[in-house]
């Protein structure tokens, strides 16, 4: 139980500053204690419950055309992704997470310029990161990637990936109360895991107001493909 909170509280502190990453963070660490399942569950769980804080600002400074086209293309990614939660093996579940997370990781240490991928790529960049989010809570990176390639500014970004994947998470999580997988193991756990995410989100927020213009990438991207390549080898 310790090891979760310490994983809750580390990963809510990432969310706050970064406006992303919370939930895949909490699914790998859970992953070298859960089932695969029923990790992603709480961590998808977990992610609407502390987004729900940063939802008033991340209202004002969202882009609203580039996220109804975000969201649209998550819509379409998400049965194919409820899918494969329920039928593929724990074990594959795992590789598949971390597979997803360090290469979400290494998108952004390394990230190439994109500007190319114009405003009507969004639903393919909902759909890779829908996908990505509802079978392995990875979606954090490829979103990312995707946004700050846009000519559009660093607050917006952040505040439309804030309402992203609040729409993402609750949207799993009909999906995946209806397959029967949040059960009431996942909803103690994530009760557990609540006070020290919140407490960690705070921080975070602080941390970005006071430095607003740190590359989160030297520290969030490299913890990802340390994470990722933990439960891979695991």
């Amino acid at each position: 139980m310790v090891t979760a909170l310490c994983i809750a509280g580390l990963a809510g502190l990432v969310r706050g500053f970064a406006g992303f990453g919370y939930a895949v963070m909490v699914v790998l660490g859970l992953n070298l204690l859960l089932p695969a399942q029923q990790a992603l569950a709480t961590a998808i769980l977990l992610d609407l419950a502390c987004c729900v804080g940063l939802l008033p600002q991340a209202l004002v400074h969202c882009h609203r055309p580039l996220l109804g086209r975000l969201l649209l293309g998550m819509l379409l990614a998400l049965p194919l992704g409820i899918w494969a939660v329920n039928w593929l093996p724990a074990g594959s579940m795992s590789l598949l997470v971390g597979g997803l997370s360090l290469a979400g990781g290494l998108l952004l240490l390394f990230q190439v310029p994109l500007r190319p991928l114009a405003q009507r790529f969004a639903v393919g960049a909902g759909i890779a990161s829908g996908l990505a989010m509802t079978t392995a809570s990875a979606g954090g990176p490829p979103l990312m990637v995707y946004l700050l390639n846009q000519p559009i500014e660093a607050s917006a970004q952040r505040a439309t990936a804030i309402l992203f994947f609040a729409l993402c998470s609750a949207a799993t999580l009909v999906g995946l109360a209806l397959s029967g997988l949040l059960d009431r193991q996942v909803l103690t756990l994530g009760a557990w895991m609540l006070i020290p995410s919140l407490l960690g989100n705070q921080l975070g927020q602080s941390l970005f107001r006071r430095y607003p213009g740190l590359d989160y990438r030297r520290g969030v991207a490299p913890l990802l493909i340390l994470m990722s390549l933990w439960v891979i080898l695991k």
